[in-house]
């Protein structure tokens, strides 16, 4: 086991001694942690977790939340149960030799709540890349809490997906309406080809007489051909206040022309980030 991943699974076996209830299972949790020394092992005492261990809320110091943070700059801390945090560790005390294996192994044979931790636990392992492929197959999933898992507040598929997987990612975010603010690195990852791909889909959306999420504006800009300047200028004009606020912001930081067009129309600036675009929409559903 290389000295990152030794570090990472002393931190946080530390923690979860520290918030687990009884002597019992700290006892019970470290002994797992001493004798993964076949699949078959691991394999149990994954499972039991879920008998054993409480599905407690765990407040996390600062120091914690950096050490997270650190590793996976989308953690949310409310997001981990105490249950969860003891999966997390044994997926740490996994030798980066045989974790391909064992946790490939494990996602086919996980319930949904078991799957959710294993894909959101990814970042924290000292050989993430090697589940590239596993996370990508992830996406096609109907599950919206796995889904989730993999896409919202995840640094993984911004740090590991090709260009053409993470442009699938993001367009099932879109069509499965989720929250799209909370997918990181949203806007380092935008290109054309998303671009152009987004452009079909309003037009799809429009046909059938059904609406598009306002954020989907974030991901155009700077990639405006005529058609998506059109759409823009469109919805700003005639567009829900919300819709509105999008497109002027997606103007005003594409190119001179579509700023130029804003100003001729007198249309007042933007006034909300993303972030608050995107809060404002699930508010309003």
């Amino acid at each position: 086991m290389n000295m990152t991943n030794t570090k990472s699974n002393e931190f946080l076996l530390k923690l979860c001694l520290q918030k687990l209830p009884d002597v019992n299972l700290q006892d019970w949790l470290s002994s797992k942690h001493k004798n993964i020394d076949s699949s078959r092992t691991f394999f149990l005492s994954f499972g039991l977790i879920a008998r054993k261990i409480p599905r407690n809320p765990v407040t996390l110091s600062d120091e914690q939340v950096v050490f997270f943070r650190g590793l996976n700059q989308g953690f949310v801390p409310n997001q981990w149960t105490l249950d969860d945090l003891c999966r997390l560790s044994l997926l740490l005390a996994l030798d980066p030799q045989v974790s391909k294996d064992y946790i490939t192994t494990l996602i086919g044979a996980s319930d949904m709540r078991e799957q959710v931790v294993i894909y959101r636990s990814l970042p924290y392992l000292s050989n993430p890349e090697d589940f590239t492929m596993m996370t990508i197959d992830g996406i096609r999933t109907n599950m919206v809490d796995v889904f989730d898992a993999i896409a919202l507040d995840n640094d993984f598929a911004y740090r590991h997906f090709p260009q053409n997987a993470w442009n699938q990612m993001v367009l099932k975010a879109i069509f499965m309406e989720r929250p799209i603010y909370r997918i990181w690195g949203l806007d380092e990852r935008r290109n054309q080809d998303l671009a152009d791909i987004l452009y079909d889909f309003v037009h799809e959306r429009w046909s059938a007489k059904r609406l598009v999420t306002p954020e989907l504006w974030r991901l155009v800009r700077g990639y405006l051909h005529p058609g998506i300047l059109e759409d823009l200028q469109y919805v700003a004009l005639n567009g829900s206040e919300i819709e509105k606020e999008a497109a002027r912001k997606a103007l005003e930081e594409s190119d001179d022309v579509a700023e130029k067009w804003l100003k001729d129309q007198k249309l007042s600036s933007a006034t909300l980030s993303w972030e608050e675009i995107g809060k404002r929409i699930i508010k309003g559903k």
